[in-house]
């Protein structure tokens, strides 16, 4: 009984661990929050903002998929 529990308990605290990790565009999101937050009080607030929030919504919407190009190439100039 008590391994039962236990086991029961474990699987919990795995899932609310894999529950809190953030995608990469609530990540971005959380970079621009904190950039905006930055430029506008000079402080910055650990709380979730607006951008986030959305980054959120999206890495649910797209499982976890980066929105948006994700190459760090400079595209080659335009010919005339």
């Amino acid at each position: 009984m008590l391994k039962t529990i236990l086991a029961a308990g474990a699987a919990l605290s795995l899932a609310g661990v894999a529950a809190c990790s953030q995608g990469p565009n609530e990540e971005a999101g959380e970079a621009a929050d904190t950039a905006y937050e930055q430029s506008t009080t000079g402080t910055t607030n650990p709380g979730q903002g607006p951008m986030e929030e959305a980054g959120e919504h999206l890495d649910e919407a797209t499982d976890g998929a980066p929105a948006g190009p994700t190459t760090t190439t400079t595209p080659p100039p335009a010919t005339p």
